[in-house]
């Protein structure tokens, strides 16, 4: 019986599969957030954004970006790009509304880093920065500042080198207090994993991992030969690690040890991670090419010819990879090396992979309140007791006259006496509704004064609403009111920060 069934499963799955050769590439399709390819003209222009495979334009931007020099990131949650342009400003480009922004008059000369929607960089005058879409931060710590390591937890890492040590300090941004502190050897590099609980630092003697929340040293591994480049997983399980041999060596977190190593034609000069953990690319001395190298079998499946840059090549969840090979960049698949899709000219510009859903169309159901029979008790409750207390303010609600709607079989009551509540001299305030859109509860009113000044939205400024909660004071930043729900939510989105829509007026 056992057998047959296994028989019968083999026979089932080749017939799935024919003589395909089987990717472990290869995603769900339909399934999470859209693979999304975004293309910025190096020299300033309309933004055109594809689906990953595809070379039909999906999305153009309303406004123009400015000449720019690098992407930084992006941030899923607020649905902005970060870019850094020709005069060395931060900038953002909303792929909701289409709408750039300079973040800031802050400049960075130097080396910027951008953590969701933060950019942190240092100024001419050796200050830390950190520009957001609502203000800019800054902090001048004592001492040098080599290095900024930001994770994805809000905090902070600065690293200060010296001859002999090298210093650590996290700090919170905006607050400037440190946390926690280190010191280790001197260190050439650091590596943070995407997940952002470690930060591996590269120093003479080998590499050493510190834990990102309180820089607690985590393990240690001795090398003989010097690192020139890491690289690690998405989950961070495993670091690979290119010396000046013609190898890759891989050191795994859980055994603390170099456990397999993947030969090379010759030393490689950097690394690049697929975002999905497929594959690693690799640039060796041979500039007019890319290595791939299947993660999960831990060994080289292809060479592709193309140019190695700050934003390509790169790898798509499809199992596919984007280069520029000329003046062109071409989609091709990551072992084979068959082209799959061509953008003409699209060498001149710089390109973002992004996974996103907010191109889909936006279901009108999800904009309905949701109803739960079990509180229909409560719900009636609570109309009744809102019935009374209108009343005993406004008067007895029966006397307001209603206007029937087009679908409204009842007829129309008598004209009202000018004046009388319900007609248009005095407008029946239980049939207005009013909407307001809430950014933040604080429990510092400078720090709400400072963020309500920074809000603005077709001229109108948000304010601080004073109330208290079990007995604390809280300050919270609100903008409004608005008319209707839709006009709220417009201003919501314009703001390009977190926010909340709720009916009437704290």
């Amino acid at each position: 019986m056992r057998a047959t069934l296994l028989l019968l499963c083999g026979c089932l799955v080749a017939s799935a599969c024919g003589d395909a050769p089987l990717s472990s590439a290869s995603g769900p399709t339909g399934v999470g957030p859209d693979a999304i390819l975004l293309r910025v003209p190096r020299g300033g222009g309309e933004l055109r954004a594809y689906r990953s495979g595809r070379d039909s334009v999906l999305w153009q931007s309303a406004g123009r970006a400015p000449a720019t020099t690098a992407l930084l990131g992006f941030d899923d949650f607020l649905g902005l790009l970060i870019g850094r342009d020709k005069s060395e400003h931060a900038y953002s480009v909303d792929l909701r509304l289409g709408s750039v922004e300079t973040l800031g008059s802050a400049t960075f000369p130097g080396a910027v880093q951008a953590e969701g929607a933060a950019v942190f960089g240092l100024d001419a005058q050796g200050r830390i920065l950190r520009v957001t879409p609502v203000a800019t931060w800054s902090w001048k710590p004592g001492g040098t500042t080599d290095r900024l390591i930001p994770n994805p937890d809000g905090s902070l890492v600065i690293l200060s080198d010296s001859p002999q040590r090298s210093r650590l300090m996290r700090i919170i941004p905006p607050e400037d207090h440190v946390t926690d502190s280190a010191s280790l050897p001197s260190v050439h590099f650091a590596v943070r994993t995407p997940v952002g609980d470690r930060i591996w630092f590269v120093t003479d003697s080998g590499l050493i991992s510190l834990r990102s929340d309180d820089l607690t040293r985590a393990m240690t591994i001795r090398l003989r030969d010097p690192v020139t480049v890491a690289e690690p997983t998405p989950s961070g399980d495993r670091l690979y690690i290119a010396t000046t041999r013609s190898s890759i060596r891989i050191v795994d977190r859980f055994t603390e040890e170099v456990h397999g190593r993947i030969d090379l034609p010759s030393p490689a000069t950097a690394l690049r991670m697929d975002p999905d953990g497929h594959y690693l690319l690799v640039r060796t001395e041979a500039k007019d090419s890319v290595i791939v190298v299947s993660v999960g079998t831990e060994r080289v499946v292809g060479t592709l010819a193309g140019s190695w840059r700050e934003d390509l090549p790169l790898v798509t969840p499809d199992g596919r990879v984007l280069l520029a090979r000329g003046a062109d960049v071409v989609h091709v698949d990551a072992e084979t090396g068959r082209e799959r899709v061509r953008y003409t000219g699209g060498a001149d510009d710089l390109w973002q992979l992004v996974r996103w859903n907010g191109f889909r169309p936006r279901a009108a159901g999800l904009d309905k309140p949701v109803e739960f029979d079990d509180y229909a008790a409560d719900s009636a409750a609570a109309e009744r007791a809102l019935a009374a207390m209108m009343a005993s303010r406004y008067g007895d609600p029966s006397s307001v006259v209603k206007v029937p709607s087009e679908t409204d079989p009842r007829p129309a009551l008598p004209e009202a006496v000018p004046g009388r509540a319900g007609t248009p001299d005095s407008p029946d305030p239980v049939a207005s509704e009013t909407w307001t859109v809430s950014f933040a509860t604080l429990l510092a009113e400078d720090r709400a004064t400072e963020m309500a000044e920074r809000i603005r939205v077709d001229g109108r400024t948000a304010r601080v609403v004073t109330g208290s909660r079990d007995g604390i004071p809280i300050w919270r930043v609100v903008l409004g009111p608005f008319d209707t729900r839709d006009a709220a939510e417009r201003a919501g989105m314009s703001s390009r920060l977190p926010y909340w829509v709720f009916e009437g007026v704290p």
